[in-house]
């Protein structure tokens, strides 16, 4: 799947121009796709609030042009909203993994090393996102809404704790334990 939507990304960036290749990227510190996008006042509930009860969730857009199929406006609109995702569990991931260093005495981390695995999540996460609803509104405008479970994001963080820091008595208890994956759970949903 992953190869898919990148593929799939480099096409939309050849023929439609919309997109800068910066924006295609959920690791790029250009974060254009963080742009506010307004949600029509007759929009369905489940747009209105995006958040569900052990998912992280976001939305997609895109514009049905005239000779465009339906099915590519479609993925355009999931290219986007996956960008979207990526990009939050990557963050939250990051931040996460920054919080808990933190807490160390004595870290011999690299932020490269926090950003990497930070990656790794977001793509392996994203790769298991599932379409929740669909919308067209009436300026043919399609929103798609993607989410991904909690609970697989706080396994691939846990997971990658492994990697990362030493096993012991405090990552156990802060990361590994499954009261710490509860924690997890609830930051990532926040």
């Amino acid at each position: 799947m992953i190869k898919s939507f990148f593929f799939i990304c480099s096409i939309l960036f050849v023929f439609s121009g919309c997109f800068s290749l910066s924006s295609l990227n959920p690791f790029s510190e250009n974060k254009e796709t963080k742009n506010f996008i307004e949600i029509p006042d007759n929009a369905p509930a489940w747009l209105k609030n995006i958040k569900d009860e052990n998912y992280i969730s976001t939305f997609g857009v895109s514009k049905i042009k005239k000779n465009d199929d339906l099915k590519f406006t479609k993925k355009k609109a999931l290219i986007f909203a996956g960008n979207r995702l990526s990009q939050e569990i990557y963050s939250k991931t990051l931040r996460f993994y920054k919080d808990y260093e933190e807490s160390l005495t004595n870290s011999n981390l690299f932020d490269k090393d926090l950003e990497k695995l930070a990656k790794e999540v977001s793509i392996k996460s994203l790769s298991k996102s599932i379409i929740k609803n669909t919308w067209i509104d009436e300026n043919k405008v399609l929103y798609v809404k993607i989410s991904i479970s909690s609970d697989f994001v706080a396994q691939e963080i846990q997971s990658g704790s492994k990697q990362l820091f030493k096993v012991d008595k405090d990552l156990y208890s802060n990361i590994l334990s499954n009261r710490a994956k509860e924690k997890i759970i609830k930051y990532l949903e926040e």
